[in-house]
């Protein structure tokens, strides 16, 4: 038998699975149909069946109560229900409830409801209903969140290759984010461009709800046994994904250009790989690609590249826009959130009332983020139903309140100094590195804090403000890092106290930068004076090598009028791979120029040349576009005065094989879609040659295979150019 446990359903569902089960195994063609209620219009009625000289022939409940079971459920049946029934006084009465039923509870109910429950068959528990399922498998088709509840579907996604930024990936998790899901035709929108292009990316503005229409989408090909494949920060993992699978895999990067600026900057560095995976997908008959992304960073990103405008990477973008969300939809989000909120019962009857119902769902600053924060009783801290109303108004009149409100007045000072400190690392991070720093802060401050206070304070962040996952640490959300840069950014004091008490080369953050400029706050001079005489203590175990070219870089900026040259080659020298110059696009950036600040000092030359081919493999390694890595490779023959003849350059070989050959896939699929005149193919071939001429002016040479471009191109751009014809017309 069927054994769904129906907690991915929410009141409302598990009320229309009823209907639809009981239209299946009760009725016959012809006798008219079982229908259920919007909510708040039913008097106690969630389904009902009427006849031409009885409008209230048979009628019935659905209780879900998959939380508190049967003795809650005995309990509020008494307490409400059993009068509404008699005040209708149907001829006969149905019970359906997700809570497991014995013969002693059965019994139990049909004596409450007596007369009006017939038989102990009128009464269905949650076997029973999974017996009709079996019955009708039908019924599956139209009740896409049931599958979810199916311990074999759970198990697909619970053991997949994963760990989402929103949360611990808990099978309560997954069960509460399906509840609360209310399915649109943006769904089957993105569905529908999976099925055509094999990829998806979901735009929209902050807090409507990209995640969860993603996540769908998962479980979705989950349910059809694809393996889920989650790319954590690197798009180029999904390179190697997509070269080492030959099985169903859906392929899913939440915030794939970043949410931050920091991000969106190593997202340009990423930009060819992401092509490269796309055109991938596309021709492949086993993998799905999701993305998401917020509307502005897509904008930018995009408006910055020649190369995704080239792409028409939006031709398969779904944007999720809350105008869409008709009334119906937003009521059904928020009744979803109120089902499943843990406020108590007073609070949740003061937002059903009608009118403050109904200024929720027509307000201007609706959106699925708002709801849940307005019904998490971890951002409530009212007592009365009044003060609730108020709460809500506020909120949503002005929803910068949401998080100022919680940071002003829901958390101490040692824990504010503990989230600011958290973003500072402007990225997750992990929690020992977290109170190291925070240690420092309170060293700082001189203050004499209470026993364990990190560990205090970190239980009090956990959910509301931060994300802990395994050994790591986040902020919980996009919004709440703009909320805390922009209000922090005008507290000068606080910028002073953040930048006095940094620990790590990598909290002098661009986020720190930009709220120390906000308010014209210097880098501390001590902080230059320190690391030129104790760099070691400023760089992270883990990531060692890393921070020290990081510290270099800092050192170098910052140090004018002060001898360097000693401490920087100490440094230089300390470092024992480079492999983060093409992990970390920014960090290549900035060598870059590194270079050319430190190119005039030969004691720091000297180091550098004896790390030459290092250095240029990991730069020329994190560039990631043929164009712009040959411009690099320019730069660094000139600046080291590389003798390609006398060197291993297997990996720079390697690398520019993987560039021209995704150049040329990139610039035929173009050309064969779009070419209208043969002159078009030449002047990529001569493009092509040109890089390569440009390699062998270094004394590199490269050989290019450019037997792709062996086609009909007569044909080609004489079909295209009649479907332009055709286009035009149309």
């Amino acid at each position: 038998m069927a054994k769904y446990d129906f907690s991915t359903l929410n009141s409302t569902d598990l009320e229309e699975l009823v209907c639809d089960l009981l239209n299946a195994a009760i009725l016959k063609p012809g006798e008219g149909r079982y229908r259920t209620f919007k909510e708040g219009k039913d008097q106690g009625i969630d389904i009902l069946f009427s006849l031409d000289e009885d409008n209230y022939a048979h009628m019935g409940q659905v209780k879900h109560y998959y939380r508190t079971g049967y003795k809650g459920l005995i309990r509020d049946l008494n307490k409400t229900e059993v009068s509404k029934v008699k005040k209708i006084d149907p001829e006969r009465y149905i019970f359906a409830t997700s809570v497991d039923l014995g013969k002693s509870e059965t019994e139990e109910l049909a004596a409450i409801f007596t007369p009006y429950i017939k038989n102990l068959g009128d009464i269905y528990g949650k076997s029973d209903l999974n017996r009709l399922i079996e019955e009708h498998d039908h019924i599956l088709d139209i009740h896409h969140k049931l599958w979810l509840s199916d311990a074999s579907i759970l198990t697909k996604i619970l053991s997949s290759d994963l760990n989402f930024r929103s949360s611990n990936f808990l099978e309560s998790e997954i069960k509460k984010r399906v509840r609360l899901y209310v399915k649109t035709k943006i769904f089957e929108s993105a569905l529908e461009s999976l099925e055509k292009t094999n990829f998806v990316i979901i735009s929209g503005d902050p807090g409507v709800g990209k995640t969860t229409l993603a996540e769908m989408l998962v479980y979705e090909y989950i349910k059809e046994d694809y393996r889920l494949c989650y790319l954590l920060d690197d798009i180029k993992e999904g390179e190697k994904i997509l070269k080492d699978t030959a099985l169903n895999t859906v392929i899913y990067l939440d915030d794939f250009l970043g949410s931050n600026t920091v991000e969106m900057i190593k997202s340009r560095g990423n930009e060819s790989a992401l092509l490269n995976i796309i055109t991938r997908v596309k021709r492949s008959k086993h993998v799905k690609l999701i993305f998401t992304t917020r509307t502005s960073i897509l904008n930018s990103v995009v408006e910055d590249s020649d190369k995704l405008k080239r792409a028409k990477l939006r031709k398969n973008e779904t944007v999720l826009d809350l105008e869409d969300y008709n009334t119906e939809i937003k009521s059904q989000l928020l009744l979803n959130h109120i089902d499943d909120s843990d406020l108590k019962g007073d609070l949740k009857a003061a937002i059903r009332d009608k009118s403050v119902f109904d200024f929720i769902i027509r307000h201007k600053n609706f959106n699925p983020r708002s709801v849940e924060y307005i019904l998490s009783a971890d951002n409530v801290e009212v007592q009365s139903a009044n003060e609730y109303r108020r709460f809500i108004i506020h909120n949503f009149n002005d929803p910068k309140e949401i998080w100022k409100h919680a940071y002003l007045h829901q958390l101490d000072d040692w824990q504010r100094m503990l989230i600011n400190t958290l973003l500072t690392f402007d990225e997750k991070t992990e929690i020992s590195l977290l109170e190291k720093a925070f240690e420092k802060r309170l060293e700082i401050e001189n203050a004499k804090s209470p026993i364990n206070i990190f560990q205090s304070s970190l239980v009090k962040l956990t959910k509301a403000f931060i994300i802990v996952t395994g050994k790591m640490v986040d902020l919980k959300n996009p919004s709440l890092k703009d909320f805390l840069i922009n209000f922090i950014q005008n507290d000068k004091a606080e910028i002073s106290s953040m930048l006095d008490s940094v620990k790590y080369i990598t909290q002098i953050s661009k986020s720190l930068k930009r709220m120390a400029k906000s308010k014209d706050v210097p880098i501390p001079k001590k902080i230059t004076a320190q690391l030129l005489t104790n760099y070691a203590d400023y760089s992270r175990p883990e990531n060692r090598d890393e921070d020290l070219i990081q510290i270099a870089i800092f050192i170098s900026e910052n140090s004018q009028g002060l001898k360097t040259s000693e401490t920087l080659a100490n440094i230089l020298n300390e470092i024992d791979d480079w492999e983060s110059l093409h992990d970390n696009y920014l960090l290549n950036q900035s060598f870059l120029k590194f270079l050319q600040t430190v190119g005039h000092d030969t004691i720091v030359k000297e180091v550098l040349n004896e790390r030459t081919m290092d250095i240029v493999e990991d730069l020329l390694l994190g560039e990631f576009d043929l164009e712009r890595a040959v411009e690099l490779l320019e730069k660094l023959a000139r600046g080291f005065d590389i003798d390609f003849t006398g060197i291993d350059v297997s990996k720079i070989d390697l690398h520019f094989d993987d560039l021209f050959g995704e150049y040329i896939n990139n610039e035929l699929d173009q050309l064969k879609d779009w070419a209208t005149d043969v002159s078009e193919v030449d002047e990529v071939r001569d493009k092509i040659t040109d890089f390569q001429e440009r390699l062998q002016d270094l004394g590199y040479y490269h050989e290019v295979d450019m037997n792709d471009f062996e086609c009909d191109w007569y044909e080609i751009t004489i079909t295209n150019e009649i479907k332009r014809l055709n286009a035009k017309n149309d």
